[in-house]
């Protein structure tokens, strides 16, 4: 049995699955508002966003009264902060129809982040909402599968669909080249459309996380919004091709894989947190940078876990002020992924910056990182830049 066959088979079983379990799963944009009814009973509802800013979400209903009693009976205990999944939320409605959102730990408890309380539960409930949110994290994300594996199922002149994770929107294009990435372009005119709504209507390099559905396939796989290189569907509305890049995969110019393309891979998988987990000081210095350029707060905070409030304050004012930023040169070599048996390290990067006050300016950012001991993850312990404009 092939991979694909066999992830059609678990597709198909986590749908008996689901049905099994008096559980509804819905995926898409926020459905139109409907006149609020008093539901008849207590209802436990758990969505994922790739973001908490994304308009696509997926939402899990769950039909048990007893696990609802559950989380409204458990113990409630002082809490500042909680090792939460950033995707995840769940929403109690009570019998009165009014609603409760926590944030889920990754222990299975629920944190009340409004009133800075965990609730603590028992095992046995805890283990429930964690099946159920890994259910519907795998219903919403896309699987990671290495380049030289996602190329037999993207085939040349094959046709897929894109499927943007942060907006919804979807298009269907044809890989026509590529080697060590596929070079695909949009199938019509109304796919270049759409592509370039998900751009904001506006073509750009930028990075965004997607997921490729072909054959009962999901891949979690990133890709950029450029127009360039050659040509092969005419009247598409789409002048040259953009690529698309999987886990593992390369740009044309280096046998290293793109930093900015496999961060947005991990997120396309809802694996951001292991992969930071397993990251060199590196690849975290330059997901730091492309987390800025994308102005995504929630991604910085989850490099940086350890950043104190004021630093915390400091990224989002350069976040507020920037319109792009990026990584001059690179140093990546294969050294710098070797894990050896060092506690500290520095990684310096200089970089083209563009702020809305200041015009452009090349800085540098130096990050120091720290671990107890080699088997345990990089932790950024500092960020400081050279220009009192980016982080002072």
């Amino acid at each position: 049995m092939t991979r694909l066959m066999r992830l059609q088979a678990w597709r198909r079983i986590g749908a008996i699955l689901t049905a099994a379990l008096g559980l509804a799963c819905v995926c898409g944009l926020p459905a139109l508002a409907r006149a609020p009814t008093a539901p008849e009973r207590p209802r436990i509802e758990m969505s994922v966003r790739a973001s908490q800013a994304a308009d696509m979400f997926s939402e899990l209903s769950i039909d048990s009264p007893a696990l609802a009693a559950r989380i409204a009976r458990a113990e409630r205990l002082p809490a500042e902060r909680a090792d939460c999944y950033t995707d995840m939320e769940v929403a109690i409605r009570d019998a009165q129809g009014r609603n409760k959102r926590y944030r889920l730990e990754r222990k299975g408890n629920l944190w009340d982040e409004a009133a800075q309380q965990m609730l603590r539960l028992s095992p046995d409930a805890s283990q429930r909402l964690l099946a159920y949110a890994e259910t519907l994290r795998w219903r919403h994300y896309g699987e990671l599968m290495d380049w030289n594996e996602a190329r037999n199922v993207v085939t040349r002149k094959s046709l897929f669909t894109i499927v943007d994770l942060e907006s919804g929107l979807s298009f269907r294009v044809q890989r026509r080249a590529g080697s060590d990435h596929a070079d695909v372009q949009p199938v019509s005119r109304e796919d270049s459309k759409v592509m370039k709504q998900i751009y904001g209507g506006k073509w750009s390099w930028q990075r965004r996380a997607i997921v490729v559905s072909k054959d009962g396939a999901r891949i979690a796989a990133s890709m950029n919004g450029m127009p360039h290189g050659g040509d092969g569907i005419p009247d598409n509305g789409f002048n040259g091709h953009f690529c698309v890049h999987f886990l593992g995969s390369s740009s044309h110019r280096s046998n290293t894989p793109d930093p900015a393309h496999q961060l947005m891979v991990h997120k396309a998988s809802g694996s951001l947190r292991s992969y930071f987990n397993s990251a060199s000081p590196q690849v975290l210095a330059a997901s730091f940078v492309e987390a800025l350029n994308q102005k995504d707060g929630e991604m910085l905070r989850l490099i940086w876990s350890d950043a104190s409030a004021d630093r915390i304050e400091a990224m989002d004012r350069l976040i507020g002020r920037l319109e792009s930023i990026y990584v001059k040169r690179t140093r990546t070599a294969e050294h710098d992924d070797v894990q050896d048996d060092k506690l500290s390290a520095a990684v310096a990067l200089p970089l083209l910056v563009r702020l809305q006050d200041r015009g452009t300016l090349h800085g540098e950012l130096r990050f120091e990182f720290a671990r107890s001991s080699p088997h345990l993850p990089w932790r950024i312990v500092e960020v400081a830049s050279d220009h009192s404009s980016l982080i002072p």
